[in-house]
């Protein structure tokens, strides 16, 4: 919980006000000035901020020898001064040792309620011998933030709204607002024309057969009729395969390596290009929209994504073709070349249909040739700034783009 933002909105309107006065009055001052607009007696004020007579008034009074935190920041919040300013302005007798850590403890409550620590350091994003001033300094030099607290501030972060969140949400949002920062750098010049999209895309699968550059060839394609395209390993239990962003109505994909399947990057590619095609005005509204196993979760229809992705890299009909050739490689080989794909699509459709992966993810090659270009893995830097330069400087050269 954001402590400036959990009382009635009733106690706002006078920070600016308050601000202005915190040099030239003292704190029983400025809380006998917000008792009187707001006609309230020092009972009821006791009872809406939750502190004891006893406990307030030392406060109020600056007799306190020890403040307890949440107490001083109850009060903060009900006169309208932000805490820092009110703590600079009336506790100068304080060691500074003493204001760091009230800071860090309230810097810790919002660790702990808007970022899974436990994963991030799993993942090595964090160190386990990270102290709250460092994760936080991690934090905002990855993301770019003048504040730890700017974190959730914008459109994105009001999408994410729900206050109690599960180690899976927590994670799902760090890696959506990786994803929003790297593109918000990219910045994408080339305006979006969704006509010269649908001529693009038939012609985007004779390049999946090639393994190497095929999938950074079309990323530069797509960038060049606004479209952006990134990747993004999966975090934590999170079974993310991709994702649409709206950023200046603009499309931005985001594919990720779940299953570290070659197949799944063109599935996931594909099925995001739906969604841009037919979905894009909703997910507007919603700011993104992430594709997972557990379901639709911007209330997007997956299913014909998915039929879409299918049935444009193999359609039923020649999914029912090759199942007769099925154990044959060399038939197999041939007909991929006939139908513009990869082997491994085919196998791969099969599998995902019979269950049968066992059997042949001999003949299913993973992500890592794939995405030697593409792969800057941002959970590995220290700034998404510096990796997204890196991705724009990919996808502009060769004439694309800019």
């Amino acid at each position: 919980m954001d402590i400036n933002n959990s009382f009635s909105p009733i106690l706002q309107p006078a920070i600016k006000e308050s601000d202005e006065n915190i040099s030239s009055h003292s704190l029983l001052e400025l809380y006998e000035m917000k008792k009187l607009r707001l006609g309230l007696s020092d009972r009821a004020i006791q009872k809406l901020l939750g502190i004891q007579l006893n406990s307030l008034k030392p406060i109020l009074e600056g007799t306190a020898k020890q403040i307890n935190l949440v107490n001083f920041i109850k009060v903060a919040n009900f006169i309208g001064v932000e805490f820092g300013k009110l703590a600079s302005a009336y506790l100068p007798k304080m060691e500074a040792d003493t204001i760091g850590e009230i800071q860090d403890a309230r810097d810790a409550g919002y660790l702990v309620e808007m970022f899974d620590l436990q994963t991030l350091k799993k993942y090595g994003f964090l160190t386990y011998e990270n102290s709250t001033k460092n994760i936080v300094s991690r934090i905002k030099k990855f993301f770019n933030l003048k504040s730890l607290y700017d974190f959730a501030s914008d459109d994105l972060g009001r999408a994410f709204s729900r206050t109690k969140k599960t180690s899976n949400e927590k994670m799902r949002e760090f890696w959506i607002r990786s994803a929003y920062t790297q593109f918000v750098t990219i910045n994408n010049n080339n305006h979006y024309n969704r006509k010269k999209l649908l001529e693009i895309i038939p012609k985007i699968k004779p390049y999946s057969r090639n393994e190497e550059y095929g999938i950074t060839t079309v990323a530069k394609a797509l960038f060049a009729v606004g479209v952006t395209v990134i990747y993004q390993p999966c975090l934590g239990k999170e079974q993310v395969r991709g994702a649409t962003l709206s950023i200046n109505g603009k499309p931005c994909i985001v594919i990720s390596d779940l299953g570290k399947k070659y197949p799944t990057l063109w599935f996931s590619l594909m099925h995001e290009l739906y969604h841009v095609l037919f979905d894009f005005e909703d997910i507007s509204k919603n700011c993104y929209h992430i594709s997972s196993d557990y379901g639709d979760l911007m209330l997007t229809n997956e299913d014909k994504a998915d039929n879409f992705a299918q049935q444009f890299l193999l359609g039923d009909d020649k999914l029912k073709f090759i199942e007769g050739y099925i154990n044959s490689p060399y038939n197999v080989s041939k007909y991929a070349q006939q139908w513009g794909i990869h082997p491994s699509i085919i196998y791969s459709t099969y599998c995902y249909k019979y269950k049968t992966w066992a059997k042949y993810i001999k003949y299913i090659p993973d992500t890592s040739k794939a995405l030697r270009l593409i792969n800057t893995n941002p959970f590995k830097v220290g700034e998404l700034v510096e990796n997204a330069e890196k991705i724009k400087k990919l996808l502009v050269i060769n004439n694309y783009g800019e």
